[in-house]
């Protein structure tokens, strides 16, 4: 009698046809999907207004993570009401059944998500939508027609988007900070969280709250700390105040603050010389998500030279730590940095 616990060798050829044949319907989607998308783009692209030869959708790339550079604000600026226009149409724009479909997939699927997600050749609505609702903001009272949909967003499920349009609208409607320093006076509140990041992507607009998050810092809670560093780089003013206190955020026993206080410190660009030094420490530092934004933030802010004769030695010092992860990433900025070093220089095994 057959044991019925064993596949028997049809069974088995007939269960590998069937997973080649799903594999390769799941590659025909992709590519399929991929091409649709990437002629949407083409058509999508031709009605962009542009600025110095670059489109709307690469200046505002980005902003669902930071706050707009001074060169993007220009940008937005010169593009005018062809640039709200379509940012409105970005902020009301949905993916379809299939793109979400796609998206959520991607979302269990590591090498679906590195192969078009993180490359962006895929773009999820809430990413654009946020970038949009940033931009809007910063267009400022010219971009009021931009109200209504941003009130929409400013009700969405993802609460950064939600916040970012929030943000906006506080910009456009040039609205008072004052109930911020109410729920920010407070790191016991229930909404604390929210409204560091509300001030975060207010930018230059919530320059009252900053004592406050400076006094966050001294939190008990490495959550609180975590975010007020965070904000505080968004924010980016008083540097006299914030600086030293994002300064002190580098020697904090959580990995999670001194990461933000890299972050933060490096939008304070005139006070490179105080914090320099004390990133090159941060290459010592035993967490891979500090020392990469140690040496990410080193390797944009220092010259050609100054990266040879400052960071060089120190990444060839880290060759040798005794996180695996940070051997490899060491290894890679000095191939990128200086491909000669990187030679002369090997890893231990």
């Amino acid at each position: 009698m057959r044991n019925s616990s064993f596949l028997q060798p049809h069974e088995m050829e007939h269960q590998k046809s069937f997973a080649r044949r799903a594999r390769t319907w799941r590659i025909v989607f992709v590519a399929l999907f991929i091409a649709v998308v990437s002629i949407l783009l083409f058509t999508l692209s031709q009605n962009e207004p542009s600025y110095q030869g670059k489109r709307l959708s690469q200046w505002i790339r980005g902003l669902e993570y930071e706050n707009p550079t001074d060169e993007q604000r220009v940008a937005l600026l010169a593009m005018g009401e062809a640039a709200v226009k379509k940012l409105i149409s970005l902020l009301e724009e949905r993916d379809s059944a299939l793109k979400r479909k796609f998206v959520a997939y991607s979302r269990h699927h590591a090498d679906i998500h590195n192969r078009f997600i993180a490359p962006r050749y895929v773009v999820p609505e809430s990413v654009y939508q946020a970038q949009a609702a940033t931009a809007l903001g910063e267009v400022g009272p010219t971009a009021s027609r931009a109200i209504p949909a941003l009130t929409a967003a400013a009700t969405n499920k993802d609460i950064l988007l939600s916040l970012r349009a929030k943000a906006a609208l506080m910009k456009i409607r040039q609205e008072s900070v004052a109930p911020l320093l109410v729920m920010l006076k407070e790191t016991n509140f229930t909404n604390w969280g929210r409204a560091a990041y509300l001030a975060k992507y207010l930018g230059a607009n919530a320059e009252p709250v900053v004592p406050l998050l400076v006094k966050s810092l001294q939190s008990t809670n490495a959550d609180v700390r975590e975010l007020a560093a965070d904000a505080l780089g968004g924010i980016a003013k008083n540097p006299e105040l914030v600086v030293p206190a994002l300064l002190d955020c580098l020697d904090d026993p959580d990995a999670g603050v001194r990461r933000s206080a890299i972050d933060s410190l490096r939008k304070f660009k005139t006070a490179k010389e105080q914090f320099v030094p004390k990133f090159l420490q941060c290459l010592s530092d035993t967490d891979n998500n500090v020392w990469l934004g140690a040496a990410f933030g080193l390797e944009k802010i220092l010259s050609k030279d100054e990266k040879k004769t400052l960071l060089v030695p120190v990444l060839v010092k880290s060759l040798n730590s005794r996180v695996e992860v940070i051997r490899e990433n060491a290894a890679l900025f000095l191939k990128r940095i200086d491909s000669e070093a990187a030679t002369k220089t090997r890893p231990p095994n």
